[in-house]
């Protein structure tokens, strides 16, 4: 009996010790993350087919199989195509969030540096009939101007970057409305309800290029928003620039104690941020997916507040937003196709933000797990000191 205890002790003492050692593994790779966001994802549907369950028991295992299938039939080339035309948006505004992020700021303002964005874009695309490269140009233009005015706020006068970013999204909308209200109001047909021009009407050269004609929305804006990411990322991880931002971003003081301008890299950043955010606008308007609604609405647009969680859910990574903007996408065209009059598409909606709530406090997981195994590693060298020393 004596024996098959010790081998059982033994046994659990090396199962746990084997454990530990695969838990420390993953939580000291940085693709951890990535993982915990695939976790996440996981448990966030698992969540919704129970929500599903509590409205309609006997229509929610039909509906949540239309969620996972993105609302995607056999050969639905055109359904795939709407995928990757709200996906190529997503990845902009969620890259210009992250690129934020890592000088250590938030920037909540990228919903009017993306309204800012599509002013620039279709003022370019319906006033002066530009081409739709010189349209993007100033779609970023608009967009990084207005990621410019919460960073000179900063500096100058110590606002905080949220407050001032909140301020600005409102004022952009308006400044865009009345725009079109007045002086631009040529460019707006009443009769599709105060709405801008559709540009295959006005000016087709404004359009983005198709990939394949067959279908509509399929453009090459996804290889733009993924080039946007793969340069975004290399000036971040391969430049100086980027090093002094990550530098000014982790520590302001000793950064500064290191001579890195830090101020002047945060007005950049939050400039690069909204010209990412402006380019989102770009690769949404500039298809023509839909127009401008030119009202009084006091309501901005989704699309960048979506690109937020985009960035999030990517654990502010590029390859993760990249991943995640193809998922958020997908889901909510899966949301779009479920029965409308039992399951409203604001369950996707729904879905997205509890799979955000649980991105973060994986993140949260992570780190309490990490402290866990570093506190028990150092007292097991202390013991072995001690031991050392007694001998």
């Amino acid at each position: 009996m004596t024996e098959e205890t010790n081998k059982t002790k033994s046994f659990s003492t090396s199962f746990k010790e084997k454990m530990q050692e695969i838990a420390m593994f993953f939580t000291k790779k940085p693709a951890f993350r990535l993982y915990a966001s695939l976790l996440c994802i996981v448990a966030g549907l698992v969540i919704g087919l129970i929500i599903l369950l509590s409205i309609s028991p006997a229509n929610a295992f039909p509906n949540f199989g239309i969620l996972l299938t993105g609302g995607l039939t056999v050969y639905d080339y055109q359904g795939f195509a709407n995928i990757v035309a709200e996906a190529a948006p997503l990845i902009a505004v969620a890259m210009g969030v992250l690129f934020a992020y890592k000088a250590g700021l938030f920037n909540i303002g990228v919903a009017g540096q993306y309204v800012m964005g599509a002013f620039g874009a279709l003022l370019f695309a319906l006033q002066f009939r530009l081409p739709w490269y010189l349209c993007i140009l100033g779609a970023m233009l608009f967009g990084g101007i207005w990621g410019l005015l919460p960073g000179l706020l900063k500096i100058k006068f110590k606002v905080n970057e949220v407050i001032s970013g909140i301020m600005l999204n409102w004022i952009a909308l308006f400044v865009m409305n009345y725009s079109f209200q007045t002086f631009l109001s040529g460019n707006v047909d009443l009769s599709k309800g105060a709405k801008t021009y559709s540009l295959y009407i006005v000016n087709r050269s404004a359009m983005l290029p198709d990939i394949d004609t067959s279908v509509t929305c399929l453009t090459i804006a996804i290889f733009i928003a993924i080039f946007a990411v793969i340069v975004s990322s290399l000036v971040l991880s391969t430049t100086s620039f980027g090093f002094d931002l990550k530098a000014g971003g982790l520590s302001k003081k000793a950064a500064k104690y290191g001579g890195i301008h830090h101020e002047r890299n945060l007005v950049i950043s939050l400039a690069v941020s909204g010209a990412l955010a402006g380019l989102g606008a770009a690769l949404y308007y500039l298809v023509d997916i839909e127009q401008w609604s030119v009202t009084l609405s006091y309501n901005l647009p989704n699309l960048p507040w979506t690109g937020i969680v985009v960035a999030f859910i990517g654990q502010l990574n590029p390859i993760g937003l990249v991943l995640s903007g193809f998922f958020v996408s997908y889901i909510t065209q899966g949301a779009r196709s479920m029965t409308q009059t039992i399951f409203p598409m604001e369950i996707g909606d729904l879905l997205v933000g509890l799979i955000v709530y649980l991105s973060g406090f994986s993140s949260f997981i992570v780190e309490l797990i990490s402290r866990f195994f570093k506190k028990r590693e150092d007292k097991k060298k202390e013991l072995i000191v001690d031991k050392k020393e007694a001998i």
